[in-house]
């Protein structure tokens, strides 16, 4: 029997006075579910009807000015935007950044520890992290950090049951299913196998994270 496919129609509540929260129905990580959040985050940046559109991995909430519209008002706009969403536009919203990585030694401690328990060599697991296209699915928990989409289920680890007191900013991660890039230093769990001397956040520059949510990620192994 094959597995349940996922609820990819979503609930959409209120998220305070001047929010709204649409959250699909998934458990990790699903393909169909981040195409129609961020074709979603799309649409509504479109509308300059909301002062900021933030999205996850399951979910999405769009902020909007109590003095302009409704919390009734927002939620119709939002559902309306649904109504006409395609996954179309969630392919031309985001750019392909590629992202040098050095792989194992201090830049990556744990990738030799990693490799033999899985039983793969370190150079399989860097072939299998840095084959894929990732989307960047959310932005967090400090800034610049870019939460990716599943890496290859055999690379799939837990985190450290201790975590680290200081992690290197542009520190390339595992955890469980997800993977990632560090923005700053900062203390973390992640199994750590790499990292890119990019900067992927820098307040002096105009943009400052050097990717955004709904992007898209390759990793090139140095």
């Amino acid at each position: 029997m094959s597995a349940p496919q996922p609820d990819l129609q979503p609930n959409i509540r209120h998220y305070g006075d001047h929010a709204v929260l649409v959250e699909w129905n998934v458990d990790g990580f699903d393909a169909a579910v981040s195409d129609q959040v961020h074709a979603l985050a799309a649409r509504l940046r479109k509308t300059d009807l909301f002062i900021e559109v933030m999205p996850g991995y399951d979910s999405l909430v769009a902020s909007f000015d109590g003095a302009r519209m409704s919390v009734g008002a927002a939620t119709r706009k939002v559902e309306d935007a649904m109504v006409r969403e395609s996954r179309s536009e969630t392919a031309a919203a985001g750019r392909l950044v590629n992202i040098p990585v050095t792989y194992g030694g201090a830049d990556g401690p744990d990738l030799i520890a990693m490799a033999e328990h899985i039983g793969k060599t370190p150079e399989e697991v860097i072939s299998l992290h840095s084959e894929p296209e990732y989307r960047v699915c959310m932005m967090g928990f400090i800034p610049g950090f870019a939460f990716l989409s599943e890496v290859d289920p055999i690379l799939q680890h837990p985190r450290h049951a201790t975590p680290r007191a200081v992690v290197p900013a542009g520190s390339v991660g595992i955890a469980n299913w997800q993977t990632g890039i560090y923005g700053l230093e900062s203390p973390g769990g992640w199994q750590i196998i790499g990292r890119t001397e990019l900067d992927m956040f820098d307040a002096t520059r105009k943009k400052p994270f050097l990717v955004e949510a709904g992007d898209r990620i390759r990793f090139v192994p140095k």
